[in-house]
């Protein structure tokens, strides 16, 4: 691959260990061998699980684990496509030039050349003999009644369907849709967490008795990229066609939280920034005693969702009409307090608790902890700063002229705490109203039917929406919100009203599952609403994510970073903790690089690490066409969005795309090809543990197993 400049990377290692490490590329023969016999000095996790705390790896010795964390990140880097050379001290890395890497003789061929790079640490991943042991496992068969089943018995058989189409090729057209409708039934089926605040619902398939979490995990594996947690809310889906036997699973997908920073997001919504905003108001686009109502109403349920009591010089008057003493001092508690959470994660020797399911039994306690107290004091400070300058610009009263008060030149401050208001509203909205469809796809055979059009487009549905707000909000399962709670010191609930979704192509170039899924109402009348997927552009160029993050760093390297900070730090700063900040798997691996590199020695920085330059198209879905004033308003109803339903959303795409696709015969020929027999060897590797457990589909054809 063609590769930018040179950087010099030198390890915290001992002489001996750099020896040991230059000796393997002195003795490897080509990248692959040099890549799998890095990967071979780390046995650290031979012994102890890679999902234990870090505090379970403390036995080791510090240049132990600096020793297996180099050579796991060199691996990674040198199966990614990284040039990595032996320098006068350490090592000269160069990332790949993607954009000259990334040519070819067509579309396809680029995207081959991506999914072959994504796909080197998900082979890995789906090798290791705990996936290998999950895979036997779901795929074994086991008695459901009188039949034995397995998870492949809810892979469809494509030849069954390729039969099908081409019965009914000849047919009229509306006659076709009709039967099509009869053949395609998508079910959408929701992931429950195992836990016993949600044993009353249905969390095994009952055709398989599986559970549908593991079902959902199965067939994710069989993605081209590594499977990775989340951290945040996760809403798991799957796709279930109810017109065939076992009800077989057309795709899977999942909501999760959405990125605090997502510039394509905030320009399609139109409050990227107080500019922005203001424009939007001169142009009468939204309402200036709009914006300020929504701006005052979030700034006073934020004040009052904040524990003060303890704060024994703040009283209703000074919270009021703040001083800029009053400011100050809890300023200084924000200092005291961090430096608290720092001693305290240091003198930290039992394993942080996990956060449960169960309601804490005391939130007023949780508030006292010093990773919420300081965030009290610092968010406490910036509201008051606000609501004291609102105070002296009378924005309340006189809106447009309070505005305008504050935005002008003279106002040195005036811009930035209206935009801190803003904000406030967008992090409220993130919390109760935005989601990113973190996954997204269809299964084989309805892979090459375009299935995957058919699932993001019922991501828009009815359906989803309110099965998102029953699992967030709804009368059972309303549960308080962990950061907020623990900030007021009583139960905090956030709504649960799915208004918009961001996803992200897999590949930055060519055409994505999610282009031209546009079904309008005018021509789909059975729609209760407009069905569209919208690419982010700007000046009619796409806004791609920037090509930086950790996909490329696989599980194992994460984990030996994170064990990395806790040895030679002594704490964990990230725990995966609610309220510790957001991105913790990027924070996490950029202290774990920080303490493995020798800074006096390298000139390599930080961030070359995660650039790993696989800019992908931003894709965005409103549920509402007014989305800026709807989500200002502080007052937004669930009824007040009309979406459509799983049903009627098939049904266009039956006549959008499905009509279209069975009737091209590569179409029908690839389906034949498409049965369990593919799915396994998608997932089945030879692993040098034999067990009796790991085998192949062959042992498993032995059985007769029913469709």
């Amino acid at each position: 691959m063609p590769t930018e400049k040179y950087s010099t990377f030198v390890p915290n290692l001992s002489p001996h260990s750099l020896r040991l490490i230059r000796k393997i590329f002195v003795d490897s023969n080509n990248s692959q061998d040099l890549s799998r016999d890095l990967e071979s000095q780390v046995t650290i996790f031979d012994k102890i699980p890679l999902e234990e705390h870090e505090n379970s790896f403390m036995k080791f010795n510090k240049e132990n684990i600096t020793y297996q964390t180099c050579c796991s990140i060199l691996s990674d880097l040198i199966l990614g496509g990284w040039n990595i050379n032996i320098g006068l001290d350490g090592f000269l890395i160069a990332k790949p030039n993607y954009d000259q890497s990334f040519d070819g003789k067509n579309l396809n061929e680029i995207k081959e050349k991506m999914r072959s790079i994504q796909k080197i640490n998900r082979d890995k991943q789906v090798r290791s003999v705990e996936i290998q042991r999950f895979i036997a496992r779901m795929e074994r068969p086991k008695s459901i009644g009188n039949e034995e089943k397995s998870i492949l018995n809810l892979v469809d058989n494509g030849s069954e369907l390729a039969e099908i189409f081409k019965d009914i090729d000849g047919l009229e057209e509306e006659k076709k849709i009709s039967l099509l409708k009869k053949i395609i039934n998508p079910e959408i089926v929701i992931c429950y967490p195992e836990d016993p605040l949600f044993k009353e619902e249905q969390n095994h398939c009952p055709y398989t008795g599986l559970r549908l979490g593991d079902i959902w995990k199965y067939f994710r594996l069989t993605w081209s990229n590594e499977y990775k947690s989340v951290p945040g809310k996760s809403f798991p889906i799957l796709i279930r066609n109810a017109a065939r036997p076992n009800k077989p699973i057309m795709g899977i997908a999942m909501l999760r939280s959405a990125a605090l920073a997502d510039k394509a997001r905030e320009d399609a919504i139109g409050w990227t920034d107080e500019k922005v905003v203001r424009n939007k108001i001169y142009s009468k686009e939204i309402d200036i005693n709009l914006v300020v109502k929504s701006m005052i109403d979030c700034l006073n349920e934020q004040i009052s969702n904040i524990r003060n009591d303890d704060f024994n010089f703040l009283n209703s008057k000074s919270i009021k009409y703040p001083s800029d003493n009053i400011i100050k001092k809890l300023n200084q508690i924000y200092e005291e307090e961090y430096f608290k959470r720092k001693s305290d994660l240091r003198n930290e020797k039992k394993k942080p608790p996990k956060i449960s399911s169960n309601e804490p039994e005391d939130w007023m306690k949780e508030s006292e902890e010093s990773i919420f107290k300081k965030k009290r004091a610092k968010k406490l400070a910036k509201y008051l700063e606000i609501r004291k300058a609102f105070n002296e610009a009378n924005i309340e009263k006189e809106p447009a002229r309070g505005y305008a008060t504050l935005i002008h030149p003279s106002n040195k401050k005036g811009q930035e705490l209206i935009s801190s208001a803003l904000r406030e509203i967008k992090l409220k909205a993130l919390a109760e109203n935005i989601m990113d469809l973190g996954v997204c796809g269809a299964i084989a055979p309805y892979n090459e039917l375009l299935g995957g059009k058919l699932v993001a487009a019922l991501m828009g549905s009815r359906e989803v929406r309110e099965l998102y707000k029953s699992r967030y909000n709804g009368k059972k399962y309303k549960f308080p919100s962990i950061i907020a709670s623990s900030s007021k010191g009583k139960a905090v609930y956030r709504d649960a009203n799915l208004m918009c979704l961001t996803t992200t192509s897999l590949y930055g170039v060519s055409s994505s599952q999610y282009n031209k899924i546009k079904f309008l109402k005018k021509d789909f009348p059975e729609l209760d609403s407009d069905v569209v997927w919208f690419e982010a552009k700007k000046d009619s160029r796409s806004q791609k994510t920037k090509g930086q993050g950790v996909y490329h760093l696989s599980n194992t390297t994460v984990k030996l970073l994170s064990i990395l900070t806790r040895k030679k730090l002594g704490y964990v700063e990230v725990n995966n903790k609610f309220g510790e900040g957001t991105a913790p798997k990027l924070r996490k691996a950029s202290l774990g690089i920080e303490c493995l590199t020798d800074k006096k020695k390298s000139n390599i920085s930080t961030e070359t690490f995660f650039a790993h330059s696989i800019q992908r198209k931003n894709y965005i879905f409103f549920y509402e066409k007014n989305i800026l004033e709807k989500l200002l308003d502080q007052k937004k109803k669930f009824s007040s969005i009309s979406s459509s339903t799983a049903i009627s959303i098939s049904s266009a795409w039956i006549k959008r795309w499905l009509i279209k696709r069975i009737r091209r015969s590569e179409t029908i020929e690839k389906l034949k090809k498409l049965n369990k027999d593919f799915i396994h060897n998608q997932l089945y590797f030879e692993t040098e543990e034999k067990e009796k457990n790991l085998f192949n589909l062959k042992n498993i054809n032995n059985i007769r197993v029913k469709k």
